[in-house]
C-alpha cells in the first residue's frame, strides 16, 4: 500500500501495519437497509403480470380427477402452460430432464412451455406427465388453497437469491454518496459502471482492460489523473473472499503494467475479512489503496483524489 501522511492525520496511523490494523478493526457488520430483505415491488409486479392466468389454475384446487381436469384446462386455456415453471421456482421455458432408458443409458426428455394458440393431444400428454412427476398435480389436489398466494411465496423465495446482489448494490450506493460529494465540491467528473468505452467517451482517458466485459464501479477524473474504483461487500467469509483477493490483486497488477498513470482504489467491507486476514494482507501490500467504509467516511478517499496520490 502507498502510505502517506493522510493516514496519520486522519486515522492516527504511523505506518502501513497500523493502517491494515485499522482496516480490520473498523469493518462493518452489515450494510443492510430495509430494501435488503424482500423486494416487494418487484415481486408483486411479477405476480400481477400472470395473476389472471394463475386464477385460472385455481380451478384445479381440490379436484379429484386431477389428470383429466388438468388436460381439459390446458386444452381450453393454453396460456396456463407458460406459468407452470414458476410454480416450481423456475424461470426457464425449456426444461430438460435426465431419464434412464434401457441398459442404463441416460437420455434427456425435453418439455417446453412457450406460448401457443393450441396444444396437440401428444403435447398435452407430455405436459400432464411433467405436472404429475414434478408433484404439481398433487399440489393442486391437496396442498394449496390459492395459486396466486402460493406464487407470491415462490417469488419471495426466488428473491432471496438476489440478496447478495443487493449487498453489492448497497455498497455501490454508499460509496457513490461520498464520490458525488467529492466531485461536486471539487468540480470533478465521474461515471459509474465505467467500461473502457464509456471512460474514453465521457472522460477522455484510454484504459486497457483485462477482459472485454470489464466494468469498473466508478471512474473519477480529478482533472489530472483518472481513478478507477471497485467496491464490494460480502456477508460471509471462506474461499470466496480468497478468490476475490486474487481477482483484485491481478486486476491491479494488470492496470499497473499497462496504464500506470491511472490510480486504482479498492473499497471493500464485511467482517468476513477477519477470517481471511492473510490473503487480504497480501493484497494490501500490493494494491495502492484498499479502503473500507469507515476510512471513506474519514475522508481518506477524498484526500487521495484531491491530492492526486
Amino acid at each position: 500500500m502507498k502510505y502517506s501522511d493522510i493516514f496519520k492525520r486522519r486515522l492516527s496511523c504511523e505506518n502501513e501495519d497500523e493502517v491494515f490494523k485499522y482496516l480490520l478493526d473498523h469493518l462493518k457488520e452489515t450494510i443492510r437497509g430495509w430494501d435488503f430483505f424482500v423486494a416487494w415491488g418487484k415481486i408483486m409486479k411479477q405476480v400481477r403480470n400472470v395473476e389472471v392466468v394463475l386464477n385460472i389454475l385455481n380451478y384445479l384446487i381440490g379436484k379429484e380427477n386431477i389428470r383429466e381436469e388438468f388436460k381439459m384446462l390446458v386444452n381450453k386455456y393454453p396460456e396456463i402452460v407458460e406459468v407452470l415453471p414458476i410454480l416450481l421456482a423456475l424461470r426457464e421455458k425449456n426444461i430438460k430432464i435426465l431419464v434412464p432408458i434401457e441398459n442404463n443409458v441416460f437420455n434427456y426428455k425435453e418439455y417446453t412451455f412457450y406460448k401457443k394458440e393450441k396444444y396437440t393431444a401428444d403435447e398435452i400428454e407430455l405436459l400432464v406427465e411433467f405436472a404429475e412427476k414434478t408433484g404439481l398435480l398433487l399440489l393442486f389436489k391437496k396442498n394449496i388453497k390459492n395459486v396466486v398466494d402460493y406464487v407470491i411465496g415462490v417469488e419471495v423465495g426466488l428473491d432471496t437469491n438476489a440478496r447478495k446482489n443487493r449487498s453489492g448494490t448497497a455498497m455501490e450506493m454508499i460509496t457513490e454518496i461520498f464520490i458525488k460529494k467529492i466531485c461536486a465540491e471539487n468540480n470533478y467528473r465521474y461515471i459509474s459502471q465505467a467500461t473502457s468505452h464509456k471512460i474514453k467517451i465521457y472522460l477522455g482517458y484510454d484504459v486497457v482492460v483485462d477482459k472485454s466485459g470489464r466494468s469498473f464501479d466508478f471512474a473519477i477524473d480529478n482533472g489530472h489523473r483518472l481513478y478507477l474504483i471497485e467496491t464490494n461487500y460480502y456477508g460471509g467469509g471462506g474461499s470466496k473472499l480468497k478468490s476475490v483477493v486474487g481477482e483484485f490483486s491481478n486486476l491491479f497488477n494488470f492496470l499497473k503494467e499497462r496504464t500506470p498513470e491511472h490510480g486504482f482504489i479498492w473499497i471493500t467491507d464485511c467482517i468476513g475479512w477477519e477470517m481471511a486476514e492473510k490473503p487480504l494482507r497480501e493484497s494490501f501490500d500490493k494494491v495502492d489503496y484498499i479502503l473500507n467504509i469507515d476510512m471513506v467516511q474519514n475522508n481518506i478517499l477524498e484526500d487521495i483524489i484531491v491530492q492526486g496520490l
